[in-house]
């Protein structure tokens, strides 16, 4: 068997974790949780295509949000190609806790689909919360705040970059690919399928800036050199663009557990993602 080039480890978050498979089990078993302890609407179609299904978790009823109440939306990782809505759910305990609905996205996987295709899917199911589907489930559609990691941090990237694409009130951003146009050149491509213009096209590192209030990017110490130099290019770029970010390299986390933190408000990672969303809430309701 060949053994991987140097490229193609710097794309394997796996090379540098600790603990990659016992953080994949976590996801689904605490999603599992979740789901069993929670009340969940599943599988909720948001568009027209098969996998364009999530999971909706409404927030517990409260006598004052007359609007409905906020939402953290999550979209999964997996180099487009691995895990679902039903790995996702995890953090839904800690949104529902502290006053949110909760949406688990499912956008299909590679080679099935194609990321134009996943990055459509985002944008749909972000328009369907912002318009009918967001108050059917008590979401009030401009109090929409999202999360995701790895392939997903990509996906809400390029998605928010869309002109038609609705204006979500903060992003938090795991661990994220913003320049695509190493990917044709890895072994993430075989089932991925990019071609080089297409992996430019893709590329949220020369797309408009997000419809986005404020992005909180993080990606975890044990990451490869990759993941760190990516995560700085995209806020250098934010930031010229006059997008407000934060970012964050997260001691003693690598690209699988830090998701976690997103469930656990007790970690350093799991107050700041929940501060990031008290913050973007109270300038909406100063807004408002």
């Amino acid at each position: 068997m060949n053994e991987p080039s140097l490229l193609d480890r710097e794309y394997a978050p796996s090379s540098v974790a600790r603990g990659p498979a016992g953080s994949l089990r976590r996801y689904r078993t605490r999603s599992d949780a979740a789901r069993a302890r929670l009340h969940v609407r599943e599988a909720v179609r948001y568009g027209t295509a098969a996998a364009e299904r999530c999971h909706v978790f409404p927030a517990a009823p409260s006598p004052g949000a007359e609007y409905g109440a906020p939402a953290l939306v999550f979209v999964h990782g997996g180099h487009w190609q691995e895990l679902g809505i039903d790995d996702s759910c995890f953090p839904a305990e800690n949104a529902v806790a502290h006053g949110y609905a909760y949406v688990a996205v499912g956008y299909g996987l590679a080679p099935a689909r194609t990321l134009p295709d996943m990055i459509a899917s985002v944008r749909a199911a972000l328009s369907w919360l912002a318009g009918t589907g967001g108050p059917s489930h008590g979401i009030d559609p401009d109090r929409i705040h999202v999360a995701g990691s790895s392939a997903g941090a990509h996906l809400l990237a390029a998605a928010l970059a869309h002109p038609a694409a609705p204006r979500v009130r903060s992003a938090c951003l795991l661990s994220g690919l913003y320049d695509l146009r190493e990917i044709p050149r890895t072994y993430v491509n075989d089932a991925v399928g990019l071609t080089p213009r297409l992996a430019q096209e893709c590329s949220p590192l020369g797309m408009p800036a997000p419809r986005c209030a404020e992005v909180l990017l993080a990606v975890g110490e044990h990451e490869t050199a990759t993941y760190l130099r990516q995560q700085d290019a995209y806020a250098a770029y934010l930031a010229a663009l006059g997008v407000p970010v934060t970012t964050r390299t997260v001691p003693d986390r690598d690209h699988f557990d830090l998701p976690l933190d997103l469930a656990d408000p007790a970690t350093p990672f799991g107050r700041l993602s929940l501060e990031q969303l008290g913050a973007a809430e109270s300038h909406f309701e100063k807004e408002r």
